[in-house]
């Protein structure tokens, strides 16, 4: 009987030991509330299921994105968009009553730990796996349930730049954001509070940027595509970028031939390049105005070509060879070098037509042309007046070195006449093509 009693009696003290320890062990086994709720919240939670009670309801996710830095390569045709991207949804298994947690409405969780939403650049311009567009960062969560995601992005896109008036040229970049895998039944987007422009209140202005924001456009689009049935959709923000009229450029000289970059900085890029083009076109024209047979017209015609193929080499470097448009300064400098080719071509052939000995006058049909209306027009004619003959006998005073009033060489005097005022018919026909080709220019870079 008495060892029964003992036993009963062992019984029981074990069966005291056995409750009262898993008591204290719960009183130790948090840390604090924080803690507890945590390993609440985790405790029975599968990160690869999506957040819905009903599986064939659609989860609404709101999107917005906060812009704090941005940069263009337009060589690359690459547009980087920094900033907070806010992401926010409901996750009916994240809620609780704070009232059993001492008052405590919000947490925050590793985003490795919940499910989120697949969201890739649709445009991107990297490989997803190698350029992921938002930072690790942890997500916020209320005890009704709602996530609060607000990663650090830099999403990367293709943007190719239309540099047709440049440097007066802006561009539209384009960056699409949407599930990869999740169609627009399974996740609904929508913007935060139904924003239609991103926010720029926190874009960092750096006094070196090319660019600047001229504006910005955020919608939602709905798209199928081949592979799918169901419909798709991404957030689409768009940013208007104008080149930045006063800003700063670096040019390599001839240094960087050597192994070295000696930077030249241009400011207010834009005023530099209308005066450049300016000068260059004043010295164009003045050569029109420079007698045929001179030398000095054909050493201004070579220095114009050597500041036009100059130019050409520099647009090279800093324009992006993709461009879709031939920039309209560039079509300027093409049309002024062929121009500076031409006149040059004509200034040789003028110099060997006055300067050798003539016995060969020019063919009928070009002196009756010149003869006629369009010599009239041109302001030139093979009939020569007594001021006509003063010029040739100018023209040809160092060949002849005296004026004789012999009929042979008149008449090889009239012979450089004529081909004289060929060479001036050619100049004005080149002039009037010239002044076109900047009335063209002027006309559509101001349409």
């Amino acid at each position: 009987m008495s060892r029964v009693l003992f036993f009963i009696n062992h019984c029981l003290f074990l069966a005291v030991v056995l409750t009262w320890q898993p008591s204290a062990a719960a009183e130790a086994e948090y840390f604090n509330v924080i803690e507890k709720l945590h390993v609440n919240l985790l405790r029975s939670y599968n990160n690869q299921i999506r957040p819905v009670i009903n599986h064939t309801d659609a989860l609404n996710v709101e999107l917005s994105m906060r812009l704090t830095s941005f940069n263009f390569d337009e060589l690359q045709s690459r547009f980087s968009a920094i900033g907070f991207f806010l992401m926010s949804w409901k996750d009916p298994r994240f809620m609780w009553s704070p009232a059993e947690y001492e008052g405590l409405t919000t947490i925050h969780l590793p985003n490795e730990k919940i499910w989120k939403p697949d969201f890739e650049v649709y445009n991107s311009y990297g490989l997803l796996s190698k350029e992921r567009s938002f930072a690790p960062n942890d997500v916020l969560i209320s005890n009704d349930g709602t996530v609060i995601w607000v990663p650090m992005s830099n999403m990367v896109s293709i943007c190719t730049p239309d540099a047709t008036y440049y440097p007066f040229d802006s561009v539209t970049c384009t960056t699409k954001i949407g599930s990869w895998t999740y169609n627009a039944l399974k996740i609904n987007i929508s913007p935060t509070n139904n924003e239609t422009t991103v926010d720029i209140r926190e874009l960092i202005n750096k006094r070196m940027s090319e660019w600047n924001i001229k504006s910005t456009q955020v919608s939602v689009e709905v798209k199928k595509y081949d592979c799918c049935t169901e419909p798709y959709q991404s957030l689409v923000m768009k940013f208007t970028i104008q080149r930045s009229l006063s800003t700063t450029i670096t040019i390599p000289t001839i240094g960087s031939y050597i192994d070295s970059f000696t930077p030249f900085v241009l400011c207010r890029i834009a005023l530099m390049f209308i005066l450049f083009s300016l000068v260059i076109m004043v010295l164009i024209l003045a050569t029109f105005f420079i007698p045929p047979a001179m030398d000095a017209k054909l050493i201004v015609g070579v220095f114009n070509l050597a500041l036009l193929c100059g130019y050409l080499l520099y647009f090279k470097t800093v324009l992006p060879a993709g461009n879709e448009n031939t920039p309209l300064i560039v079509s300027f400098y093409n049309g002024s070098l062929v121009v500076v080719i031409s006149s040059i071509l004509s200034t040789i052939l003028s110099l060997r037509w006055t300067r050798l000995s003539k016995s060969v006058s020019p063919p009928t049909f070009i002196r009756s042309c010149l003869s006629g209306r369009i010599g009239t027009i041109l302001g030139v004619s093979h009939k020569y007046t007594s001021n006509n003959l003063l010029v040739a006998k100018e023209l040809t005073e160092k060949v002849s070195q005296q004026f004789v009033h012999d009929d042979g060489e008149s008449q090889e005097i009239e012979i450089k006449q004529a081909w004289t005022n060929i060479s001036v018919a050619l100049e004005r026909i080149m002039l009037f093509i010239y002044f076109s080709f900047i009335a063209f220019h002027v006309i559509s870079f101001l349409g």
